[in-house]
């Protein structure tokens, strides 16, 4: 039986596969043409650049992103507990697809005027700033625009997934405390000004 996969679909998947494996430092044309079982130039009859490839693995890196949130927060009515799903599902991702989610995060690695890199980049930070606005709505820190809350939740979670993810947390942590620091760090408390 045929392959009904596209020759730019199989070189996403190398792609997301050598990143697994190897890191961001391993991400070249010709490693991902091998991990794909293609020639070292097929890439460019499909990705201009490799950073046109990357920013293809990104861009399909936030549409998981998108959909491990949605994931998280789906049946919770409740505009707060929404936004702390919310960072659950993101580190979720972060977990679980570490080389991709390495690369949607580095402007050094991908072509970030791909359209469809800012769309789906664009769409991510949207269902954040979604849930902001409905917990707003519910009374939560609604003299803050939108916008500022969804960046400061955002780079609280990042954080805390990127700090996870290098190991760094589990020396000063046990393994068990990542879901309550990611519920702490979406409560965004009240405080003075600096």
């Amino acid at each position: 039986m045929a392959s009904t996969t596209t020759p730019r679909e199989r070189l996403l998947e190398a792609a997301r596969q050598v990143v697994a494996r190897d890191g961001v430092g391993g991400l070249t044309l010709r490693a991902i043409a091998r991990e794909a079982g293609v020639s070292h130039g097929a890439p460019l009859r499909h990705f201009p650049t490799l950073a046109s490839l990357l920013a293809a693995v990104s861009a399909g890196g936030f549409e998981q992103l998108i959909a491990s949130v949605a994931d998280a927060i789906d049946g919770d009515d409740d505009p707060r507990r929404r936004i702390a799903a919310a960072g659950h599902g993101y580190v979720r991702f972060a977990l679980a697809q570490p080389g991709v989610y390495a690369v949607m995060f580095r402007p050094d690695l991908s072509d970030t005027s791909d359209p469809a890199y800012q769309a789906a980049g664009l769409a991510s930070f949207e269902q954040l700033a979604g849930l902001v606005a409905d917990a707003q709505a519910d009374g939560w820190h609604p003299d803050v625009p939108r916008d500022q809350v969804a960046a400061v939740l955002w780079a609280n979670v990042h954080g805390l997934a990127d700090l996870w993810l290098h190991g760094a947390l589990q020396s000063v942590l046990t393994p068990d405390a990542l879901p309550s620091l990611l519920d702490l760090s979406t409560t965004f408390p009240t405080g003075t000004d600096p």
